[in-house]
């Protein structure tokens, strides 16, 4: 299914000119200038409160405009409704979804553009459209399916396809491969690949170079609400775009962490849970990263839920610091020295209305050093938020800000913060550099380092492979609910670990 832009190629379909956005004195974007080519693909590049956002909310209507000039098809905007961003072609697929979790899946894609016949809401029109949507991307998702029994990754792909369903014209993707898996993201390379093709003018933000170099024609980058530099991608090295977003030089970008093993500090034997985690074994020990992948679906986000508590164990032992723990539940394995951060930063692990201190304070008020004669230690738990945020170089340093008005690395770091506050013996990492940018996954990867140092043992839940296999000293690899793989050493490489993911045994030369 070809659709017409109506946009001869390479000519602009939306721009910003001199833009500013203010709140108060605070410049979250100024005097920056993007133009969206029909034909190209457009990459956005900047650390997180970068302005990348701020941005992206003036393009599609969701902020004002203070400075500066916004033009969609042609025509000045000095005021400009998201309805009307739509109305004009500004599709827009961002990391917090805006799916209503009771309703359907085709419910969904047709919210906001609902089809009627005689009076009537015509669900049939509405499911068939949705289901054309989906072959143009080359995906299935049940139409039927209430949202909130779909997976994050089924998710994320519903708001492409539902943005696919617009009226066409330009699209804007906010890290869309942070939650889908290879074949996924390489079904999503496809689709933007064919809408290039077909003379959308993309706007594709990502923290993954390997996406970046496969997809994007130009760059531009922006660093404190500025702009930085627009290259085009092919005359410009990785190199040289890192250190416009951080301001310096990268030497390595992935620390190099010794391994100090010591003694087990949790088995997992045979665990089952539910339909995807079957018959799991493996063990963390202590100085130690243990990498777990696999491709979306695979089950072990599961792995790491069970062994919290958070979903119920059919079958196996799960023994932590030698203690066989029967019944695991958050509360009983947070008093043995083991915490768990989800992916899901927002919805499971984050207080979004409450203050930065209240978030990392949380689990910490209910201990002997946080409170005394029945009164809580307000100055003790000032210096411990005051030096975390030191620590974790959260940005703005400033414990009463609302953790919503925090960029998405920022927020990460609060979590982190709040299983910093406590000594722990066993962490457990379930994808935690999704979607943020560069400056945050190397604080960290540093982090990761400290605790490693310390003696902490570290299962580390990641679908960047580049991460997953940099990182860890051990890789553990699931395919369909159960264990495919133990890899160490020289054994710990992309291909390997892909091949293994999907199910195959590696051939000699991929190894």
């Amino acid at each position: 299914m070809t659709v017409a832009v109506h946009v001869p190629e390479g000519e602009v379909f939306a721009s910003l000119s001199g833009a500013s956005k203010f709140y108060g004195s605070y410049a979250a974007l100024k005097d920056v200038s993007i133009a969206l080519r029909a034909g190209e693909v457009h990459m956005l590049l900047g650390e997180n409160g970068a302005g990348k956002s701020t941005l992206v909310s003036l393009l599609t209507g969701t902020n004002r405009l203070d400075e500066g000039e916004r033009v969609l098809r042609g025509q000045p905007r000095p005021n400009l409704t998201p309805l009307e961003a739509r109305e004009c072609g500004v599709n827009t697929v961002l990391q917090d979804f805006g799916l209503a979790p009771s309703l359907t899946a085709a419910e969904n894609y047709a919210l906001g553009r609902e089809k009627t016949r005689g009076g009537f809401l015509d669900k049939a029109a509405m499911r068939e459209e949705m289901v054309q949507s989906m072959r143009r991307l080359g995906v299935s998702i049940d139409p039927d399916a209430r949202v909130d029994t779909l997976t994050r990754a089924e998710q994320q792909l519903l708001e492409i396809v539902r943005a696919l369903g617009g009226k066409p014209g330009a699209l804007i993707l906010d890290e869309p491969t942070a939650t889908l898996s290879h074949d996924e993201s390489e079904h999503l390379f496809a689709t933007v690949d064919v809408l290039k093709k077909e003379g959308w003018a993309i706007l594709y933000i990502s923290h993954r170079m390997e996406e970046i170099r496969r997809l994007g024609d130009v760059v531009t980058i922006l660093r404190d609400g500025r702009f930085i530099a627009f290259h085009r991608l092919a005359d410009v090295t990785n190199e040289r775009m890192i250190a416009d977003m951080v301001g310096r030089e990268m030497a390595n970008f992935y620390p190099d962490i010794p391994r100090n093993p010591t003694g087990t500090a949790l088995e997992v034997k045979g665990l089952s849970s539910g339909r995807k985690v079957n018959g799991v074994s493996l063990k963390l020990r202590g100085g130690e990263i243990v990498g777990l992948g696999g491709l979306v679906g695979c089950g072990k986000a599961e792995v790491a839920r069970a062994v919290f508590g958070l979903q119920e164990v059919d079958a196996g032992e799960i023994v932590l610091s030698g203690e066989t723990i029967a019944a695991p539940s958050p509360a009983a394995m947070l008093d043995r020295g083991l915490i768990y951060l989800p992916q899901d930063r927002r919805g499971e692990a984050l207080a979004l209305n409450r203050s930065i201190a209240e978030n990392i304070v949380i689990e910490v008020l209910g201990e002997p050093c946080a409170a005394r004669a029945g009164f809580i230690r307000t100055s003790f738990l000032g210096r411990l938020v005051q030096d975390l945020l030191v620590r974790l170089k959260v940005h703005p340093a400033d414990p009463d800000k609302p953790v919503q008005e925090l960029s998405g690395g920022n927020q990460q770091k609060v979590v982190l913060g709040r299983a910093l506050s406590r000594e722990r013996k066993v962490y457990i990492f379930d994808e935690p550099t999704a979607g943020i940018d560069v400056g945050a996954r190397l604080d960290f990867y540093n982090q990761l380092q400290r605790l490693c140092a310390e003696g902490a043992a570290i299962l580390l839940i990641s679908s960047d492979l580049q991460e997953l296999v940099h990182l860890s000293h051990r890789v553990y690899v699931m395919h369909e609910g159960l264990c495919t793989a133990e890899l160490e050493g020289d054994e710990i490489n992309e291909n390997v670990v892909i091949a293994y993911a999907f199910g195959e045994t590696p051939k000699e030369e991929i190894q």
